[in-house]
């Protein structure tokens, strides 16, 4: 059976919390305190890494949506895990429907979205062909490229004289409510919810004991990314960073270094596609595996080109524009009403529920050896 390596995991826990939060920025609500609120979500986010790797722990050898039915009993355990696998799969429309907006406004201006979306589909279903192990050295290779384009952009903007860290003053001025605002809800549950889809991968990962280790690692190395993204956006716009669309692209433009490296959006863009694509192909691995075992099936490759018809479906259907995409479908309906419930309520509960049957079935075997 095929297993991914424990660097292996940590690197796709790394770029899948990236994600398309490097392109949207993160907490522009809070204007130029919006670093703090990256940080302060970072710390919750944690905790909920924590509790999702408690989890494991307390059903060892199980995925997500085994764990469900091990505590609940069938009747009400699969419906609720049937839940998790078609959340994943609408991520993955997601994925697409961001990288068709992304793409058409700002490189491929008059190409067919259709055409934009079908070629990551396919790319897509073409990995998940491959496994668990096809997605683990993606990973592994694009964990350096990550890191390298990072310090390429941090490089480049100390030496173009663009950024003031006066900006970045007064810190809290506005007090702490609008950092509470972008904390929660969508702070702790992007990126730092939506990590909850690894856990169908983790009884994939050698060594499982070392998963909680590395999870929090990679959770860390990532929210300090984009906290120190949010502040070089700060340096250089101000206040105004809270307007744009994409903040890392327009970042890049500012670029001037000797009048000939200039225009440097290619690299937000490239950082986009690259984490973009991994997130959406960890979603779908982990939406097939889930219909999988939920569904009792042997192997889960009968269902990928169903569900990659599906989900090019979703991406292109479900919104017009970047605008409805992000600020009604994602921040008005789906973190509210799914993400809170599916990534933070229903985990709680099934922790508190495992943890109270472990207590008692200990009672239990403690009363019948004295007895």
């Amino acid at each position: 059976m095929s297993k991914i390596s424990i660097y292996q995991f940590f690197t796709i826990t790394f770029i899948f919390q990236l994600g398309t939060t490097v392109i949207f920025g993160f907490g522009g609500s809070a204007e130029r305190d919006a670093w703090i609120g990256q940080l302060v979500s970072l710390c919750v986010g944690l905790l909920v890494i924590l509790l999702y790797t408690t989890l494991m722990r307390m059903n060892p050898g199980l995925t997500l949506v085994e764990w469900f039915p091990a505590q609940f009993g069938r009747w009400i355990g699969i419906p609720l895990s049937f839940l998790y696998p078609v959340l994943f799969l609408y991520h993955v429309g997601r994925s697409l429907a961001d990288i068709r907006d992304m793409i058409s406004t700002t490189i491929l201006f008059n190409t067919p979205l259709i055409i934009i979306e079908g070629i990551f589909i396919i790319v897509i279903a073409y990995c998940i062909y491959g496994g668990v192990e096809i997605i683990g050295r993606l990973g592994e290779m694009f964990f350096p490229v990550a890191i390298f384009l990072f310090f390429i952009q941090v490089l480049f903007l100390f030496t173009s004289n663009v950024m003031h860290l006066n900006n970045l003053l007064p810190i809290l001025e506005n007090g702490w409510a609008p950092i509470w605002k972008v904390m929660y809800p969508g702070g702790i549950t992007q990126p730092f919810g939506e990590t909850i889809v690894l856990s169908m991968f983790w009884t994939d990962t050698r060594n499982p004991e070392k998963i909680m280790k590395t999870a929090i690692l990679a959770t860390i190395l990532s929210g300090l990314i984009i906290t120190c993204w949010d502040i070089l956006a700060i340096a250089v716009f101000g206040t105004m960073f809270s307007n744009f669309l994409y903040p890392l692209y327009t970042l890049m433009g500012t670029i001037s270094i000797g009048n000939f490296i200039e225009n440097l959006q290619i690299i937000g863009i490239l950082f986009f596609i690259l984490t973009a694509f991994l997130k959406g192909l960890i979603g779908m691995f982990g939406a097939l595996k889930g219909f999988q075992q939920c569904l009792r099936m042997k192997d889960f490759r009968v269902l990928i080109i169903p569900a990659s018809i599906i989900a090019l479906f979703l991406g292109m259907t479900m919104s017009k524009n970047i605008s409805e995409h992000v600020y009604y479908h994602h921040m008005k309906i789906l973190v509210p009403y799914v993400w809170v419930p599916l990534f933070l309520i229903l985990p709680a509960i099934l922790l508190i529920v495992t943890w109270l049957r472990q207590k008692l079935f200990k009672s239990r075997k403690n009363t019948a050896h004295t007895g």
